[in-house]
């Protein structure tokens, strides 16, 4: 195969500056194998970072591929309208069986960014069908919940969406969780989550007119891996509670196991309303996601055809029995494997290797939850300065990694480490010694 950059003109990449592609050729990546992919001259790459999450359980993990496999020849798909293949309709009893207790009816789509859309969608007609006008959504800063219009009209962050907000409603912001930069001026060991003040403060003098708060439990994901307490969701549930707002819970991102819990609402020990679930739902195979929901939120849905009162909302793969197979295939395995708990001796010495990094001058914060690990990089420890953006330091960084064989990707000033579940401690270790010799090369 031509390698050449010719080979790439027809591709739009996503979150690529385009003259990165002439300097950095896009490598082409032809198989994996567990934590590994290979590219096409079949050099080996360490996957750190789950080829954006979804990866949980390994790449080619043979179980998964026998039920593929075996559903393709059954049936590839069939609408979901007056129609559903067992896969779908044994996947809502298998997700039913996991989910935090309460969430009893899910919704098939296709990512997460379609989750989170059936969520804000069903949130405003909740109301409606209620006899009630409640037009607004609460998200936090630093929240990202996709890339379709509704879940960027929640989501705020300006690089991603300041530009949208413009034409397409931006909602209302709280402050966000940031432990590190505390947007209150407190400590995690001791504070009392200070920074959903400014939620309360928002609930108290709109809370008629908001239809539901969207957040991602214990992880914002996006704006830097911004891992925070429980008391956070603590805090803000009651605050929800206290002014009647539907709880809406991301955990595209962090569910099935990657924050410890199976899901990371369980760290507090509360249900939210709504919750959104996709990447590790089918391990990486088949875009797929749900919206799981309380059963309050479904009865306002009921009535025969004149009431009107249906959802109308789906998408052409909803239900799709091929991801379906895969997503239950994916949940026997975390049953069978006891995880997240089999996981508590590798996630400690995953997060002992993560602290080597205190040793590096550059970096300002070290956070990790479960299998989550991140480094905030600054030019100044004292002052917390970041890095200059046009010094692209983390970027160059990754590209080093990549080089001595270590996928990993900034996100802005912050770099992150969430690798599928089978990683071995060798492994672990390996991946962080590259990654700091990578930020020794270039920070030094």
């Amino acid at each position: 195969m031509d390698l050449s950059k010719d080979i790439y003109k027809n591709l739009w990449f996503p979150f690529t500056c385009s003259k990165d592609i002439d300097a950095f050729l896009p490598r082409i990546i032809e198989r994996g194998e567990g934590v590994y992919v290979f590219d096409t001259s079949n050099t080996r790459y360490l996957d750190a970072i789950g080829s954006w999450w979804v990866s949980i359980l390994g790449h080619c993990h043979p179980r998964i591929n026998a039920a593929l496999k075996n559903q393709l020849e059954k049936l590839e798909h069939v609408l979901m309208a007056g129609f559903v293949s067992p896969p779908a309709l044994q996947l809502s009893h298998e997700l039913v069986s996991i989910l935090p207790s309460g969430l009893s009816r899910i919704f098939y789509s296709d990512d997460g960014s379609t989750a989170v859309e059936a969520a804000l969608k069903m949130s405003l007609q909740y109301w409606k069908n209620k006899g009630e006008k409640r037009t607004h959504f609460i998200g936090l800063k630093g929240g990202y919940h996709g890339d379709t219009l509704g879940a960027m009209s929640v989501g705020n962050i300006p690089d991603y969406h300041e530009l949208f907000h413009e034409s397409f409603r931006a909602n209302i912001c709280a402050d966000s969780p940031y432990c590190y930069r505390c947007p209150a001026g407190k400590s995690p060991g001791t504070c009392n989550a200070e920074c959903m003040e400014s939620l309360e403060t928002i609930l108290k003098n709109q809370g008629e007119s908001v239809a539901a708060c969207i957040f991602e439990p214990m992880v914002q994901g996006a704006g830097g891996m911004r891992v925070y307490p429980a008391k956070v969701l603590t805090r803000l549930f009651a605050a929800c509670s206290k002014y009647d707002v539907l709880t809406i819970a991301d955990e595209v991102a962090v569910g099935f196991g990657r924050t410890g819990k199976l899901f990371a609402c369980e760290h507090a020990g509360l249900t939210p309303d709504i919750m959104c679930l996709a990447k590790g739902l089918t391990s990486g195979y088949i875009p797929m996601a749900a919206t799981a929901a309380k059963e309050k939120v479904y009865e306002q849905f009921c009535g025969d055809f004149l009431a009107g009162k249906e959802l109308s909302h789906g998408h052409s793969f909803t239900g799709n029995p091929l991801g379906a197979a895969i997503a239950c295939e994916t949940i026997a395995i975390l049953k069978e494997q006891n995880i997240p708990r089999s996981l508590e001796k590798k996630t400690g010495y995953f997060t002992r290797c993560l602290h080597t990094f205190d040793e590096i001058e550059c970096v300002g914060d070290i956070r990790s939850i479960g299998m989550i690990g991140a480094i905030e990089l600054v030019e100044n420890r004292n002052t917390k300065k970041p890095f200059a953006k046009e010094l692209r330091v983390p970027f160059r960084i990754a590209q080093r990694a990549i080089d001595k064989g270590v996928i990993i990707r900034p996100l802005g000033n912050v770099l992150y480490f969430v690798p599928a579940y089978i990683i071995t401690e060798e492994q672990i270790a390996f991946m962080m010694e590259m990654t700091k010799e990578s930020i020794r090369e270039i920070v030094s």
